[in-house]
Order: C-alpha cells, then structure tokens, then sequence
C-alpha cells in the first residue's frame, strides 16, 4: 500500500485528485495534505510517505524548490506534479519525476501514472522476458506528448538527468531512463554502449578508436552526432560489426 501526501493550495483541487485516486484505494491511500511547501516539509519530516502529488505554483515556495530539496532529504521518496501549466515539464523532468500531470487530469491519465507508481522497484522487477517490448517512446515537448517510433531513434543519451531520445534531425526529452530502455529496446538492434548512451546499430555511419581503449561511434543522424563506446564494450562492438 502506497502512502500518499498531496500538496496543493486550492481545496476543489485536492478534492478533485482525492477522486481520481479513489478507484486505486486497494493500492494507495491518502493520508495528508498541505497547502503550502512549508507544510509539506513538515509533514514528510512526520511521516514516511511514499508518493506526493504536487502543484507547481503554490505561495510562497513553488513545487519544483520542493521537489529539488526531497532528491536530498528523501531520494526514495517519488514526485507527481500536477499542474494547469505546461511550461514548467521539461523543469520537472529533469528532477526525474514520476509523471507531470496537466489540469484537469482525466481518469485515462491517471491511470498511467498509476501504472509507473505500481510499477516493480529495482531488485523486483519482472523476469526480462515479460517485459513488452516498446514500439513507441513517448517524449515530452510544452506539456505535449510526442511518439517516437523505435525504428527512428538513432540514439538516447543522459544530459544533466535529462534522458533525450535523438532522431535524423531532432530530440526530445523522455521520461524514460536509460535502464529502462536498454531493458525494453529491442536488443539485436540497440545496444548500451556506455553509461551515457544508448545506440541504434543499424544507424552507426562510422566506428573510431578514440583514447584510453574506448571508441566513438559516428552516427548518421544530421549532425553526425559521436556516440561514446566505453572500454567495458568495445569488444561487444567489435564482434557485432566482424572488426578484427
């Protein structure tokens, strides 16, 4: 059973998100709520709490400031935003929340974020083979949502605890790490090459020695961006493309 905190200024709102939670009440439970940062604080310093659902723009202290103080004070502690604005989910994104929510959240959109909240933690996660393959990476542009095909990532990379997903021409931020897309990539074609990258095999241009035995791989979106290969994987490389 999650325990649940959910922080925000307007009493219909957390009213409101207190009924979208309620179909999930086998599996979370609400058992606070703040109005402010300063309360939220207090009240997680109280209580071992699990999940807190979080507006953005609240008096005094914002909801991004709280949020980069609990990956101090609680890093286990998992963040939701919920928010009637879209400009601040790249910000949040990169505090490597759970999800972002924009007012007024449906009852589909909870749903997912429920999924990721339910999802197996590290060290009891599903067996590989029954994890499903992605097909589409979701990525998140102003609060809008955009699929990227599989087969148009030419590949993912870790910036700043953002991840990007990089195409021909383009990239996007994801909400995605990079475990979780070397777990459900398909693995004859992407291949983790260094703790920073994620590469598509069938989009190198060019593969370089580069220093200390690693490797860079030229690829052939339209920067011809270089993808590091560490020297723990050079020789995965070398067997894959037959250099000798």
């Amino acid at each position: 059973m999650l325990k649940a905190l959910i922080v925000e200024d307007e009493y219909p709102a957390r009213q409101e998100l207190r009924y979208l939670l309620e179909p999930y009440q086998d599996q979370l439970e609400v058992i606070g709520e703040a109005q402010s940062v300063k309360e939220a604080l207090r009240l997680i310093e109280a209580m071992d709490y699990d999940v807190v659902f979080l507006d953005v723009q609240m008096p005094g202290a914002n909801g991004l400031e709280l949020a980069r103080q609990l990956k101090t004070l609680k890093p286990s502690l998992r963040v939701v935003f919920v928010s009637a604005h879209e400009n601040y989910a790249v910000d949040a994104f990169a505090i490597q929340v759970v999800d972002y929510l924009l007012k007024p959240v449906s009852s589909d959109r909870m749903a997912e974020t429920m999924r990721r909240l339910l999802a197996p933690e590290e060290g009891n996660e599903k067996p590989k083979d029954t994890i499903p393959a992605l097909a589409w990476v979701p990525c998140e542009v102003n609060g809008h949502t955009i699929p990227v095909a599989v087969g148009d990532i030419i590949y993912a990379t870790a910036e700043r605890d953002i991840i990007y997903i990089c195409t021909v021409q383009d990239r996007y931020p994801t909400r995605f790490t990079l475990q979780e897309l070397q777990e459900r990539l398909p693995p004859e074609t992407f291949l983790r090459t260094h703790r920073s990258f994620i590469a598509n095999l069938h989009q190198v241009k060019e593969i370089m020695p580069y220093f200390n035995g690693t490797y860079l791989l030229k690829m052939k979106d339209k920067p011809q961006s270089e993808v590091v290969v560490s020297r723990s994987n050079v020789r995965r490389v070398k067997e894959l493309f037959n250099i000798t």
